[in-house]
């Protein structure tokens, strides 16, 4: 059985341009709108982070805290199957703090599946065009609920990834730490492409059924991980060997699975290379409806789904689908725009939406 899971009640303290806002969300449907520029989106923004540790458009805390201001706070009253838990997250510019319930938490990625959240904003567009950091991001993404020891693989990976080519530049092909670390690198690398290569049969899976419902019909949809890895660890040792003086010229490494690549294809064709620009937009909504689906199923409780001004960048046809995904999803959903006439939605019951409005960071609900 899945479980209802809901924000009931929201704080939020100087994040971005919010001095101070707090909210009743309704258990459905929320829709933000307002200009421009006024903190629609660092609303969502402060809700990922709240859920992730991480924001899905900045990298450093000092971004997000207000100007003046010594650190951003969000707190929020969160329900899961009838369980009420507080989640607070506390933002300095050289620190940052998450709590449930009062009590500390010490790993992140436990963190980032304690509740569920899945956002879709206009960079989210270009996922199936785009560079394929944005699909790793998504599988590894879906990865940490399928299999949440890839997260520790995923990090030890990176650290040993970044000593490596360290010593390769500064020491060369020979230098003596190389060994420990490759061995170190095949371990961990071995398991996180074992991973992904689980994790992106499982997106296949729920891909091709929200594409059907998305695209034109008759369209035929492939999905493909591309492993620049391996998932023998004595195999992946030996290629990061062998691959030492090209990496030194290259001042990267040429192995592993930091080089591996989510391809699609639409009709036997590269989705990136060869779909129209339409087919390219309904591919990148259909992954987030699969990843959707994936968190869904493996966490046990709808993931809360924020949607960030999508309505300025889709066709009146893609802009339908997301309609249909706000009528059918049983998720809670935050949605920003700055056209709200747009989001009349008969099929919501009254007590089940909310609409805010945000001006100058400031949030307020709508009669």
């Amino acid at each position: 059985m899945t479980a209802e899971l809901v924000f009931e009640r929201i704080a939020i303290r100087a994040f971005r341009n919010i001095t101070a806002a707090e909210l009743d969300p309704a258990p459905r449907l929320n829709l933000v709108s307002g200009d421009n520029g006024h903190g629609k989106t660092s609303l969502l923004e402060a809700l990922y982070v709240l859920c992730t540790s991480k924001s899905f458009r900045a990298d450093k805390n000092a971004e997000v805290i207000q100007t003046g201001a010594e650190a951003a706070q969000i707190g929020a009253r969160i329900v899961e199957g009838g369980l009420c838990r507080e989640q607070r997250a506390v933002l300095r510019p050289k620190a940052r703090t998450f709590s449930a319930d009062g009590k500390r938490v010490a790993k992140l990625s436990a963190w980032a599946v304690k509740t569920p959240v899945v956002v879709f904003h206009p960079g989210d567009l270009a996922l199936a065009s785009g560079p394929a950091q944005g699909r790793r991001t998504l599988l590894d993404r879906v990865a940490l609920f399928l299999e949440p020891v890839s997260a520790d693989h995923r990090l030890r990976y990176q650290t040993a990834l970044r000593e490596r080519q360290r010593a390769l530049d500064e020491r060369g092909p020979r230098a003596p730490e190389l060994d420990a670390y490759e061995t170190l690198l095949a371990e961990h690398g071995a398991a996180l492409c074992r991973t992904r290569e689980r994790t992106a049969a499982r997106i296949a899976e729920a891909l091709g059924p929200s594409f059907e419902r998305m695209a034109a019909p008759g369209l035929r949809l492939d999905v493909r991980l591309h492993s620049a890895g391996s998932p023998d660890p004595e195999l992946f040792r030996r290629a990061l060997a062998e691959a030492r003086p090209v990496d030194v010229r290259r001042g990267s490494a040429s192995f592993g699975p930091q080089r591996d690549d989510l391809e699609l294809w639409v009709d036997g064709r590269s989705a990136r290379r060869h779909a129209s620009q339409g087919q390219q937009r309904v591919l990148s909504l259909a992954l987030k409806v699969a990843e959707l689906d994936c968190v869904r199923q493996a966490r046990g409780a709808h993931p809360i789904l924020l949607l960030d001004d999508v309505s300025s960048e889709l066709d009146a046809e893609r802009f339908a689908a997301v309609f249909r995904l706000l009528c059918e999803v049983p998720s809670q959903v935050f949605v920003t725009t700055p056209r709200p006439e747009l989001f009349v939605m008969p099929e919501i019951a009254p007590t089940d939406r909310a609409d805010f409005t945000v001006c100058a960071g400031a949030v307020r609900r709508a009669r």
